[in-house]
């Protein structure tokens, strides 16, 4: 196995997992804002792109295998009950005339 010398490596000589992250922030700090911004479109397309392919790959099951669709976890329960709590309040907050009446 040839190594590349331009590409990152970790300490233990293994392909660094962020290396196009690593390079983006090479490349701000030189001010070379064009190609931090062409690493950072890339690095940010391949996540949706992995993200969406979860996605898909959880319809389907939910579509053909009558999988059940995933349930919230306690923590993000609590974020939308928060979320919907705070949501009220504001409305409450809106119209000051009607508690006066």
């Amino acid at each position: 196995m040839k190594l590349e010398d331009d590409q990152m490596r970790t300490s233990s000589g293994e392909p660094h997992p962020a290396a196009g992250v690593a390079d983006m922030i090479d490349f701000a700090y030189a001010q070379d804002y064009n190609k931090a911004t062409d690493i950072f479109n890339d690095v940010i397309s391949q996540k949706i792109a992995a993200a969406l392919d979860q996605e898909k790959v959880a319809v389907a099951d939910q579509i053909f295998n009558d999988e059940e669709p995933e349930e919230l976890d306690a923590e993000d329960a609590d974020e939308t009950e928060t979320a919907q709590a705070t949501d009220a309040a504001v409305e409450d907050d809106e119209d000051p005339e009607a508690d006066e009446q």
